[in-house]
């Protein structure tokens, strides 16, 4: 009867055996973890990218008219090309919001685009108008909608890009949005 009452522990070995197999799973987890978030935070260049697609298109489908009584109206243009904005890297991988500076600029107003909370990536509207004036398009051009970050910190940047070209009065653009190094 005195051995059924004896309380036993676990043994060195048990124990050691398990902090084994919490140290490979967390080996295994926490670097797939990280990739995980580095996906999730792409979404804001996808999401945006489409967002100034989809901008342009409207754009360039409205009837846009210049001031005065002679002014013609004009169909089929693009709002003008715009580089990199926020242009500096940011600090501790993430630009600051100022939204005002978003709708001070007439390419981002145009294409009722602007980062009103803090974000991971610089953005860009790139146009090359072949034939026209004022960003309207006579017989052809091209724009690109593109985001730019940095996510882990190194020289590498990743890159979302999304193209269209405008033939006959019509855009065609790419089905998708283009992607270089996306967990860079």
């Amino acid at each position: 009867m005195r051995n059924l009452l004896k309380k036993r522990g676990f043994t060195l070995i048990e124990l050691m055996i398990v902090v084994a197999i919490l140290g490979i799973l967390a080996a295994v987890a926490i670097p797939a973890f990280i990739n995980y978030m580095k996906r999730a935070k792409t979404s804001e260049a996808t999401v945006n990218v489409d967002r100034m697609y989809e901008g342009a298109v409207a754009y360039f489908e409205k009837k846009h008219v210049a001031s005065g009584v002679s002014a013609q109206s004009t169909t089929r243009c693009l709002p003008s090309a715009h580089t990199w904005y926020p242009s500096a890297t940011p600090g501790d991988g993430e630009y600051i919001a100022t939204p005002s500076a978003w709708y001070g600029e007439k390419t981002w107003e145009a294409l009722d685009f602007a980062m009103s909370d803090n974000h991971l990536y610089a953005y860009s509207f790139g146009v090359n108008v072949t034939a026209g004036t004022n960003g309207c398009a006579i017989s052809t051009a091209v724009f690109t909608a593109a985001a730019r970050g940095n996510l882990d910190g190194d020289a590498n940047y990743s890159e979302f890009r999304r193209d269209a070209e405008v033939v006959g009065g019509e855009i065609h653009g790419s089905s998708g949005i283009y992607k270089v190094d996306p967990l860079e």
